[in-house]
């Protein structure tokens, strides 16, 4: 009984470490965001991607606020596999 015992706390703690929610990557969470410039008057060259060309376009955000879904073209590229 006593190693019944033992054999389920061990299984039971085994089985919850493995059970791993799988974390969204950025491009999986930033492909579909559209770009929006923001208040501010700034002007640094990020990146989205668009879905009706297929591929990603540079857009100038002014520095503050606004949505940003890529500052590197390289991440945004991830995107143009899907």
């Amino acid at each position: 009984m006593r190693m019944l015992l033992i054999i389920a706390v061990i299984s039971f703690f085994t089985l919850s470490c493995n059970k791993e929610d799988p974390k969204p990557t950025s491009c999986e969470t930033n492909c579909g965001l559209l770009p929006e410039v923001g208040p501010c008057n700034a002007a640094f060259q990020r990146f989205y991607f668009d879905p009706v060309e297929k591929k990603c376009l540079p857009f100038t955000w002014g520095g503050c606020s606004g949505v940003v879904p890529f500052e590197i073209l390289e991440e945004c590229e991830l995107c143009e596999c899907k």
